[in-house]
């Protein structure tokens, strides 16, 4: 069905074109000999003018049917540019409107292009017909307009509101009805719900018997002057669309990605845009991953789709990775005996960073032409979101971060020791509390800066040397916190004496040459702890080390 309506839209739009070229023609070689220089001047100056409004279409917000190109009906702002003229001069006049019609939404359609190009010229091609049609009626207008100024208003106004509505209803919501396979009675419902179309329809109408009065009157440059402020109209009625759609994505983003960060639920966003690439295949793995850290391998996985990948295709991933950052591709191609994969770019637009990959995972089975173009504009696509996505990742991190040794931030790490507590009843875990042993020597003898590189460098061997399910944090100065959730009090005296052993024995060294220790106090949560107590309790196990001379690990053991 699909693939039927693709190919009925051209054959329509050519055969409709074809038509409305014909007639166009024999209503110019009718009438072009009774053109005069006025008729030339508003039919150049009112094809500008259309081409602008229609650049500058919106769809009616009940009829965005598809998430590019516009899906329905543009606003009809075109209205105060072509109705004044089809009743001021008679058929010449009213032939070249319709000549400025199709002129100006072809030039339109052309710097559109895609899938809007083709929706405004299949919309110019309505217009025109429609314009045919009224050429003949100009010419029976005036004699049915009233003999005063305010009955010609009345007459015209209600001429324009019918043709209006008549139009809107029984030409462009059908177009929309058929381009978009939806309901005709589905599009009717959705014009009339939408009460921005109908105050524009109404401005623009009044407008028009303004532009209508000043043209009785001769004035025809005028006339041309006040084109403009529909122009700008259309403009800005675009740029605040625009805005409304980019402020209602970013909404959905902030909504998505906190609900990912907070329960590691995967983007909806993003799987929708997934699940729009191609049908399922067996054996394929999406996944789609943004760039967040400096290592590839720390990267955010925010959405997979498909079976699970095995260690095996996880580093095959990690090395198409590093290729799409360290050597600048866009694409990257990698196999090994067990999978085919495919890593897609996601590149900024402003600066060509890379964002983020969108990656296919499949078994020795590589991808045709046609895969291949759609994963590369689902890449494009993800960007925006991904971007997103890291933007409010790094906030998120920044909240929770030490910046200076990137671990967690006090906060942070108070909020881990707690949920610690409140999960993990009689065995909830045990914490270290560590303190780097003369450490304003460090500061006073080798400055501020060097500290600050001891303390980094600290973290970094923390990190190394915890388990991978602990936790570490920065509680302020030179103190540090690591959490570990269900370990024991022999794990963590055996992870704290490593931990210990990995700074004394990491190089670094005060200005005397002496090497740089920590001291631990180590506890284990036993039943009535709480945060307060548990600190407590290693805060007096860490004193205890210092008063018995320093880089040493000492337990508090917990009164039963």
């Amino acid at each position: 069905m699909m693939m039927r309506g693709q190919v009925r839209r051209p054959i329509a739009t050519f055969v409709f074109g074809g038509i409305a070229l014909v007639g166009l023609t024999v209503a110019l070689d009718a009438t072009w000999t009774s053109f005069t220089f006025s008729t030339w001047l508003l039919t150049i100056g009112a094809a500008f003018a259309l081409c602008l409004v229609a650049v500058n279409a919106i769809s009616i917000r009940g009829l965005r049917m598809r998430r590019t190109g516009i899906s329905a009906e543009a606003l009809f702002l075109d209205i105060p540019v072509g109705a004044p003229l089809f009743v001021v001069a008679g058929a010449p006049l009213a032939t070249g409107v319709t000549l400025a019609l199709v002129t100006g939404f072809a030039l339109a359609a052309l710097i559109r292009r895609g899938p809007a190009g083709a929706e405004l010229m299949r919309h110019g091609i309505a217009r025109t017909l429609v314009g045919l049609i009224l050429i003949p009626l100009s010419e029976v207008y005036r004699p049915f307009s009233g003999p005063s100024p305010l009955v010609n208003g009345a007459f015209f106004a209600l001429c324009l509101t019918v043709a209006s509505i008549c139009f809107v209803f029984f030409v462009s919501a059908p177009l929309a009805s058929m381009v978009n396979g939806v309901r005709l009675t589905r599009v009717w419902s959705r014009i009339v719900r939408d009460v921005r179309f109908w105050v524009t329809a109404a401005g623009s109408i009044v407008w028009a018997l303004i532009i209508w009065t000043v043209l009785r009157e001769g004035h025809i440059v005028t006339a041309v002057a006040m084109w403009l402020p529909v122009v700008i109209c259309a403009i800005l009625l675009r740029r605040l669309e625009e805005l409304r759609v980019e402020n209602h994505r970013l909404m959905l983003v902030r909504d998505a990605v906190a609900a990912m960060l907070g329960s590691h639920d995967p983007l909806p966003q993003i799987n929708a845009v997934v699940g729009t690439l191609h049908g399922p295949v067996a054996d394929e793995t999406l996944s789609i991953i943004a760039a967040t850290h400096p290592r590839v391998e720390d990267w955010l996985i925010a959405s997979t789709i498909g079976p699970p990948i095995s260690p095996a295709g996880i580093d095959l991933r990690r090395r198409a990775l590093a290729r799409l950052k360290y050597a600048s591709n866009d694409e990257v191609t990698l196999k090994d005996d067990f999978y085919v994969v495919h890593a897609y770019a996601c590149r900024s637009p402003q600066d060509g960073e890379l964002v983020g990959a969108l990656v296919v995972h499949r078994r020795n089975e590589s991808l045709s032409s046609d895969e291949h173009r759609q994963f590369v504009l689902g890449a494009q696509e993800l960007t925006p979101l991904i971007v997103d996505l890291r933007m409010i990742a790094t906030t998120r991190n920044a909240a929770t971060t030490d910046a200076l040794t990137g671990l967690a931030n006090r906060g942070a790490i108070v909020d881990r020791l707690n949920k610690m507590l409140e999960a993990g009843g009689i065995a909830a875990g045990s914490v270290l509390l560590l303190d780097i042993d003369h450490f304003k020597r460090v500061n006073d003898n080798l400055g501020h800066a060097a500290g600050d590189e001891v303390l980094r460098r600290i973290a970094k061997i923390i990190s190394a040397s915890v388990r991978e399910i602990d936790v570490a944090g920065r509680i302020g100065g030179e103190e540090f916190l690591v959490v570990m959730a269900g370990a024991t009090r022999d794990i963590a005296l055996t992870v704290g004496e490593r931990l210990r052993l990995a700074v004394s024995l990491s190089g670094l060294r005060h200005a005397d040459g002496d090497p740089i220790t920590v001291s631990i106090g180590a506890a284990s949560a036993s039943v009535g702890d709480t945060p307060d107590t548990l600190l407590a309790r290693s805060d007096l196990a860490l004193y205890e080390a210092k008063n018995a001379g320093r880089n040493r690990l000492v337990e508090n053991l917990a009164v039963s």
